[in-house]
Parts: C-alpha cells; sequence; structure tokens
C-alpha cells in the first residue's frame, strides 16, 4: 500500500476529518463568537488547524494507551493488524506539536503558556493521572478527569481573540460537559453491538442508565446555552433540546440498533448546533 492510501485508510478508520472536522470546527467557532474582542475572523483559521492538530494528538496517544488491549481484543484496527506503526504515529504526533508551537508564538505568543497547560495536563492524562488501576475500575471517574482537557483548550483558543478573565466561565463549563456528552454517547450501544473487551457505558451502566446520562448532561447543556443566550431565545433553545432527545428516549423504551446509532449522532449534532449558536453573542 503507497504512502497516501496508508495513511488515508487510517485517518478513515481512526480519525475522520470529514466528521471530526465538523465538531472540532464548531468548537472553535463557538469560543471565537463568545470569545471575541476583534471580530477578526481570519483568526478561526489558526484556531481551527491547532485545534484540529490537538485532536490528533489524543487519537495518537490512544493509540499508544489501547495497543496490547486492541492488540488482543480488537486487532482489525489499523496499529494492531500492521497498517500503521507506533514509530510512525510519534512522528506524526510530533509534527502536529511543532506546527502548534509555531504558529502559536507566531500569531498569538502569550498562547504559548495556555498551549502549554493543555500539554502538562494531556500528558498527565495520557499516564491516566497515575491512578491506571483506579480509573479503569470507576468509568465515570476516568471521564470526569478527562474531560477538563477541553476547558483548558477552549482557554487557550480563548487568547487567540482576547485576554483571559472570568468571563470565560461559562462557555469553560459548557465546553466541559459537551465533551462528556460526546464521551459518553460514543460509547452507548444496543445489546448485539458489545464486544467483549470493550467498555461501553451501556455494558457498566445498561441501556436506561448509560442513555439517562446523556439525556440530563445535554440538559444541563441547554441550561447553560439559557444562560449565555438569555431569554430571547429560549424556544429555540428548548424546542433543539426536546426534538434532539426523542431518539433518546425511544431508545430507552425500545433498545434497538437503530436508535442506538443515533444517541451518538445527535449528540454530536446537538453540541455543533449548540456552539454555532454562540453567533447570537455577536449579531445580537
Amino acid at each position: 500500500m503507497n504512502f497516501f492510501k496508508k495513511w488515508y485508510t487510517y485517518q478513515k478508520e481512526r480519525f475522520p476529518i470529514a466528521t471530526y472536522g465538523l465538531y472540532i470546527f464548531s468548537i472553535v467557532f463557538g469560543t471565537f463568537c463568545f470569545a471575541t474582542e476583534s471580530k477578526n475572523w481570519i483568526m478561526l483559521i489558526p484556531m481551527f488547524v491547532v485545534t484540529l492538530l490537538q485532536f490528533l494528538m489524543v487519537r495518537i496517544v490512544d493509540e499508544f494507551k489501547d495497543f496490547e488491549e486492541d492488540s488482543k481484543y480488537r486487532p482489525y484496527r489499523p496499529v494492531p493488524r500492521g497498517l500503521v506503526s507506533l514509530k510512525e504515529l510519534g512522528i506524526l504526533g510530533g509534527i502536529c506539536a511543532v506546527i502548534q508551537i509555531g504558529l502559536t508564538a507566531i500569531l498569538n505568543l502569550k498562547g504559548l503558556i495556555y498551549l502549554s497547560l493543555v500539554w502538562i495536563f494531556f500528558a498527565i492524562m495520557s499516564k491516566s493521572f497515575f491512578i491506571k488501576k483506579l480509573v479503569d475500575k470507576h468509568i465515570l471517574l476516568e471521564v470526569t478527569l478527562d474531560e477538563f482537557l477541553m476547558p483548558l483548550l477552549v482557554l487557550y483558543l480563548s487568547t487567540f481573540v482576547t485576554t483571559i478573565s472570568v468571563k470565560l466561565i461559562p462557555f469553560l463549563i459548557l465546553s466541559y460537559l459537551g465533551s462528556w456528552i460526546v464521551e459518553i454517547a460514543r460509547k452507548v450501544r444496543c445489546k448485539e453491538d458489545e464486544e467483549n473487551g470493550v467498555k461501553t457505558y451501556t455494558a457498566v451502566f445498561g441501556i436506561p442508565k448509560a442513555t439517562t446520562i446523556v439525556v440530563v448532561l445535554e440538559a444541563l447543556i441547554m441550561l447553560m446555552q439559557y444562560y449565555i443566550l438569555g431569554t430571547k431565545y429560549i424556544i429555540p433553545i428548548l424546542a433543539l433540546y426536546v426534538l434532539i432527545n426523542i431518539p433518546n428516549l425511544l431508545f430507552i423504551i425500545k433498545e434497538n440498533k437503530k436508535f442506538a446509532k443515533m444517541v451518538g449522532l445527535l449528540a454530536n449534532m446537538y453540541l455543533i448546533l449548540v456552539y454555532v449558536s454562540m453567533l447570537a453573542k455577536i449579531i445580537g
């Protein structure tokens, strides 16, 4: 397999840029709209690039962390089956880091401090906070700790367009809750799709409890969206929440494969729309 086909196959299976890119851009767009002081829209480009690269670095580190488990339970994945090697992924991760540093140093020198905070937390997270046995045992503890990466990333992104202050706190909370939703919803499955050795939220808690967690988290996101945007937008905020959660409730009742897939898909769609709704902060 040639070089380009190999990496195209890898991204298709493990980091689909079209899918991830839309979600990542919505985070960047939402951060820009909430935080910007200058309305310099061109800054969306470097903000998107550094965020995409950070997400890719998370994927790469996960490949290292999960290699033994994947080799045992999921040998069909690209690394265990030999499509790409951990060494090649390590080099790719290094390139991502260099580009992030370069763009930040050129366009947002003060942001290097916050980028270093992201990386320090990321490094600790990659070591399972040095309590691997504990986080492996308690799946909610793992997600509680891991998802602090998102508000740190948003804090770093904000430095491209504003001065850091307490005004960012509501959006940081929203980003933290949103990261929870994505992580949990992507590991919600129907019974026939559960895999041996793969720890999903539905496997641990059962379908009703796992899906209810998603519904509750989306309710908290709705409240934060209302707090940020105000009473003027209460009807579309409520309508969006209700429409998104109808399939979630149907999955709790019917527990079938079709609705299981919709939980993850709609969770991402909901967050994209919530982040894009931050445009209201600019247009009034």
